[in-house]
């Protein structure tokens, strides 16, 4: 199944009296309103909602703003209760020990819970033209590892979780902007290379992201985002 937005397929997970725990619940800029946030989209759906990240200063303004957050690492975590639904939107490929953290999110699911994951998909079509035309795959500078469907599969059955369902999200246009801007050499170097950007984007890069959205509708497996639901195994 493919989706147009994460949000559309996390969505489904959610009822108005549904307990939620958010892990790397931190947006980057809390003043950020043009981006959706998720821990917003999931107060405004769930009945409770508590948030946990590790960086201090964003989760005690969260706190400020009126969310319930907690500093911790999602990789020893022990809140000691349990949740229906705990969310992990792309934060697995961050970290150094993505089977400890499943350890401990299993620990806060409730006994018909779900485990909710995202996380980027290393099988797509505009990777493989990076990788031909600029030599790399383009990864987040602060990325540990990649998952496929299958590895994440067997990563998750080591730990006791079984996968309820399997998704997939076409988002890659998010991450490919029409316009990043130029700062750097002079007036006319600034230009052309202003030139060169927008002729890449509407010649290359564009098509690229168009026809990546049309293939995974035909194969969901190259989709940008991987979605997997989790249950624990009794």
């Amino acid at each position: 199944m493919v989706y147009r937005s994460k949000f559309d397929w996390i969505g489904r997970f959610l009822s108005p009296d549904a307990s939620v725990l958010d892990l790397g619940c931190v947006c980057h800029d809390l003043d950020q309103t043009a981006v959706p946030w998720l821990h917003q989209f999931l107060v405004e759906r769930a009945g409770r909602v508590v948030g946990v990240d590790i960086l201090p200063e964003a989760v005690e303004r969260m706190k400020r703003e009126g969310y319930q957050a907690v500093c911790a690492d999602a990789e020893t975590l022990n809140l000691g209760e349990t949740f229906d639904v705990v969310v992990a939107g792309d934060i697995l490929e961050h970290l150094d020990n993505p089977g400890e953290f499943l350890d401990h999110a299993a620990r806060h699911l409730a006994s018909n819970g779900v485990l909710l994951l995202t996380t980027p998909n290393p099988v797509t079509y505009v990777r493989l033209l990076r990788v031909l035309f600029k030599g790399h795959a383009g990864a987040n500078k602060e990325h540990t590892c990649w998952f496929t469907a299958k590895v994440l599969r067997q990563l998750a059955e080591r730990h006791g979780l079984g996968v309820a369902e399997e998704a997939f999200v076409d988002d890659t246009r998010l991450f490919y902007p029409w316009w990043k801007p130029v700062s750097r050499g002079s007036a006319v170097r600034r230009f052309f290379r202003r030139v060169n950007r927008l002729l890449g984007m509407l010649l290359i890069w564009k098509p690229a992201v168009w026809f990546q959205s049309l293939l995974c509708r035909l194969r969901p497996r190259l989709a940008e985002t991987l979605c997997l639901a989790l249950r624990k195994v009794e």
